[in-house]
């Protein structure tokens, strides 16, 4: 939370309109995909079992045919007075051959008349003494096999109005096994007058079923099978997958998404008439749903697209309005660092351009205050400058006088032409108020000057030692800047012994001009040093180091605060004492071409 209070405003619209549009397509996205993939298989699975229905209606059709046959075969009159014949035969008559034959012909004439109608069908009618019709040659099967077969017994347990369903099994026409290998079969007890029981088996084609698979075959990869209710294959568009078992619960009533072949696919199931069996179907999931779905997925990228573009062209707007901000932040920052010369340039008449406009004014309002300001302190420093060089303490030139009067009746030597000379010189610069700024090479002299006079007044032994660089002798600085930092030295310094004062200057290239001035005096500690620097350092207050023996009364604090407000922050004064080592006072003076 913090660091999005840090960002800028644009920054911040900027993210609020990305969050604001792809957010909520992302979202849009996401739903949609999940919403309209239910959707898509929830069509698919009706189609798909739209298809199932239909063609469940194809197998009831050929299911009625078979029924149709079985209850013809076990109701009708004249079939039952047929059947009755047949089973009356004496398998032990010399004529029973022909009585069958005749027999097989008035039966088939009978059947004729309703087979040719219907689909073709194998029929087959056991009689307990052996006897049997077929409407198939016995060559290629011996219908009395059909009662070695394990499902046989379970026909005895049927009433004469039930229907055994045996489904799919190897065809038993030899004939015709690699043409039509497999057949789908019923079985049905036909009730007898003479309570004898007889046996009807009708056999289906598998490949009647698989015919009407391939018409819903179509362009799709779809599998179509007939199974019962545990998933045993009856019938199959592939062949050798009947009499196989799907491993899914084909009695479930919705769709289910199985993997089939390492394959996803949708599994719908749809139940057949007249038993337990079940159509299914498996679609592959990427040819149906998958499709449609890439499709819908496709759409929403596309929008996606646009609304990327639609961003990137809001974005560059959201840059484009806020540009004056951005400047605006951009002038403010080179304000806090000090450059008030700034501006931001900002056209039209917008709400924003008036902010910069005003903006701009009050800067402008600002400038010439401070320029004012600037103007006033400095005719300010000027008449107090005027004022404190005026005020020439007279007890002192009374003493320097009086002292030069008696050497010049004691002595009579050139020594005190040399004082007499210093002496004037120090008053005309004293006296001279047209320039504010000197030479340094001239200040330098002038501290020559007055300590020539200062060790005659007090009898001292001061020495300067000068070390002033070619390039910092030309440098401008406050007129009388260090004729005070030297008179502190000599006075507050140990002046019972020769005294060293030290001047070195040099000026760093394109910087600060670096004066350093040390003494050889009796120093000062912590104590003494920290006070002394409280009471330079303070924005206001007396100079506690001026004295009134002062020569022109500027003191050390009163130097400092010309020398701050002239330079401003960059300047720097810094003072280090050692007690019983002396005292060195830096000054750091940045170059200010101005002042050159």
């Amino acid at each position: 939370m913090i660091k999005i209070k840090q960002m800028s405003l644009r920054t911040r619209l900027i993210i609020s309109v990305i969050i604001c549009i792809l957010f909520p397509w992302a979202g849009t996205y996401i739903v949609s995909n999940y919403v309209t993939k239910d959707v898509l298989e929830q069509r698919a699975a009706k189609q798909s079992e739209d298809d199932l229905r239909m063609i469940e209606l194809g197998i009831k059709n050929m299911l009625d045919d078979i029924m149709y046959t079985s209850n013809y075969i076990q109701f009708n009159t004249k079939m039952n007075q047929l059947l009755k014949s047949h089973a009356l035969i004496n398998p032990d008559s010399p004529n029973v051959k022909q009585e069958i034959a005749l027999n097989y012909i008035d039966i088939s004439n009978e059947l004729t008349g309703i087979t040719n109608l219907l689909m073709p069908l194998y029929i087959t009618i056991l009689y307990n003494n052996d006897l049997y019709y077929t409407n198939y040659s016995q060559i290629d099967f011996n219908p009395l096999q059909f009662k070695e077969k394990p499902w046989f017994e379970k026909l005895d347990h049927l009433s004469f109005y039930q229907t055994y369903w045996l489904g799919a099994h190897p065809t038993y026409i030899e004939s015709e096994s690699d043409t039509y290998p497999y057949l789908i079969t019923i079985g049905r007890r036909i009730q007898r007058a003479n309570s004898s029981n007889s046996y009807l088996i009708i056999s289906l084609k598998e490949n009647e079923i698989k015919k009407l698979f391939n018409q819903f075959q179509s362009e799709k990869r779809v599998k179509f099978y007939l199974t019962n209710a545990d998933g045993e294959i009856y019938s199959s568009l592939n062949t050798e997958e009947v009499g196989t078992t799907l491993r899914y619960g084909v009695t479930n009533s919705d769709y289910q998404i199985v993997n089939y072949e390492k394959e996803k696919h949708l599994m719908v199931s749809y139940p057949v008439s007249y038993s337990n069996w079940r159509l299914v179907s498996l679609v592959p999931y990427k040819d149906t749903i998958g499709s449609i779905n890439m499709v819908t997925r496709t759409t929403i990228l596309i929008q996606g697209g646009f609304l990327v573009l639609f961003l990137i062209g809001l974005i560059m707007l959201v840059r484009e309005f806020t540009k004056p901000i951005t400047r605006l932040h951009h002038v403010t920052k080179a304000i806090k660092q000090g450059d008030l010369s700034a501006r931001i340039y900002v056209s039209g008449s917008n709400d924003v351009a008036q902010l910069g406009h005003s903006f701009n004014h009050m800067l402008d309002t600002i400038e010439e205050m401070i320029e004012q300001i600037k103007i006033q302190e400095e005719a300010k420093r000027d008449a107090e400058l005027e004022m404190l060089q005026a005020q020439i303490n007279p007890h002192f030139l009374f003493n320097v006088l009086n002292a030069i009067r008696l050497k010049i009746k004691m002595d009579g030597n050139a020594g005190s032409a040399s004082l007499i000379y210093s002496l004037s010189a120090l008053l005309r610069m004293t006296i001279n108020r047209n320039n504010a700024f000197i030479p340094l090479e001239e200040e330098v002299t002038i501290v020559k000057h007055y300590v020539d006079l200062m060790n005659f007044r007090h009898q001292h032994d001061v020495e300067l030692d000068i070390d002033v660089s070619d390039s910092a002798s030309n440098f401008q600085v406050p007129r009388f800047f260090l004729q005070p930092i030297i008179e502190n030295a000599i006075i507050h310094g140990n002046i019972n012994r020769k005294e060293t004062i030290k001047i070195i200057a040099s000026e760093q290239i394109d910087t600060y001009l670096k004066l350093i001035i040390t003494d050889n005096g009796k120093g000062m500690d912590k104590l003494t040093l920290e006070g002394l620097r409280k009471k330079i350092f303070q924005p206001k207050g007396l100079d506690t180091v001026k004295s009134s023996k002062s020569f022109n009364g500027i003191g050390v604090h009163n130097v400092y605060q010309r020398m701050k407000l002239i330079y401003g922050a960059e300047f720097q004064l810094s003072i280090d004492s050692m007690e019983g080592e002396g005292t060195t006072v830096t000054f750091q003076i940045p170059v200010n071409k101005r002042w050159l």
